[in-house]
């Protein structure tokens, strides 16, 4: 996975593997990621980034 996380939009699995976690696992923290920040979906959350500036 490079930079960026959730902002970059690597789906699950890739995420998990380059993690070396199971999706399983991953799947509930992006969840909770999405829940922090006020959100329902990983698009949502990419405009967040977006506009925090936190994306190139």
């Amino acid at each position: 996975m490079t930079g960026g996380g959730i902002a970059a939009g690597p789906r699950v699995r890739p995420a998990a593997r380059a993690l070396g976690m199971q999706e399983s696992t991953v799947k509930p923290h992006v969840s909770r990621i999405l829940t922090t920040l006020g959100v329902t979906n990983r698009v949502q959350a990419a405009l967040l980034a977006r506009d925090a500036g936190l994306t190139p």
